[in-house]
C-alpha cells in the first residue's frame, strides 16, 4: 500500500505542470510577428495601379522594411528605397514606428498568452507630392505559446522583441515542491520500514 502510495505521489509532482499538447515547434518567433503585423498594416494600402513606389522607412527595426518590400515585390512591383531614389520623382509610401510592446501573461500549464502589438503612422503620396493618405494603424497579435519557449521566441540583437515573464502560479511555487515534500517522506518511511521487517524477521 505504501509502495502504492508512494508511486502516486511522484507520478503526480511529475505531472503538474504538463506542456500543452497543441504547443508546436512552428510558433513564429515576436520578430516574425512584428514583420506580418507590419505587412498586414501597410501592404494593402498602397493602389495596384501603383508598381513602383519609393519606400521611406527609418533605421529603426529594418526588418519591417524587408517583409514589405518582399511583399511588394512578390506583387511585382518595383520598390525603391529612399536614398536610391532621392532625386527621382516617384510615389512614396513613409512610415514611422509609434508603438512596439511585447508581452506574456499567465495561461494554462507551463504555458503563457502572448501578446505583440504594432503601430505604425504612415502617409502615401503621389510622384507630384500629392497627399493620399496619412492614417494610423494599429494591431496585435495573441496566442498562447509554451513558457520554457520564451528565449527562443525573443531576438537578443532586437529589445524589443523581448518581455519579462510572468510569475508562476500557486500550483507551480507551492503545490509541486508540497507534493515532492510529501514523496520523499513517504520514500523514507517506506525504506526504513521495510528495513524494520527484515530486522524483525
Amino acid at each position: 500500500m505504501l509502495a502504492v502510495l508512494c508511486l502516486a505521489l511522484w507520478t503526480g509532482a511529475a505531472g503538474i505542470g504538463m506542456p500543452a499538447a497543441a504547443q508546436t515547434s512552428e510558433t513564429p518567433t515576436n520578430l516574425e510577428v512584428l514583420q506580418s503585423l507590419s505587412v498586414g498594416c501597410l501592404a494593402e494600402t498602397v493602389p495596384d495601379s501603383m508598381r513602383t513606389l519609393r519606400l521611406d522607412a527609418p533605421e529603426q527595426m529594418a526588418y519591417l522594411r524587408t517583409a514589405l518590400v518582399g511583399r511588394w515585390q512578390d506583387t511585382g512591383r518595383e520598390i525603391y528605397v529612399a536614398a536610391d531614389s532621392a532625386t527621382t520623382p516617384l510615389p512614396t509610401l513613409d512610415y514611422a514606428i509609434e508603438t512596439v510592446d511585447v508581452t506574456y501573461e499567465r495561461g494554462g500549464r507551463r504555458t503563457v498568452e502572448r501578446t505583440v502589438t504594432l503601430a505604425l503612422h504612415y502617409t502615401l503620396t503621389t510622384a507630384d507630392g500629392r497627399l493620399l493618405r496619412d492614417a494610423r494603424c494599429r494591431d496585435a497579435h495573441t496566442d498562447t505559446v509554451r513558457r520554457d519557449r520564451l528565449a527562443a521566441l525573443e531576438s537578443a540583437a532586437h529589445p524589443e522583441t523581448q518581455a519579462d515573464p510572468p510569475p508562476g502560479g500557486w500550483l507551480r511555487r507551492y503545490a509541486q515542491p508540497a507534493v515532492v515534500a510529501a514523496a520523499t517522506v513517504v520514500t523514507v518511511f517506506l525504506f526504513f520500514s521495510l528495513r524494520s521487517d527484515r530486522v524483525d524477521n
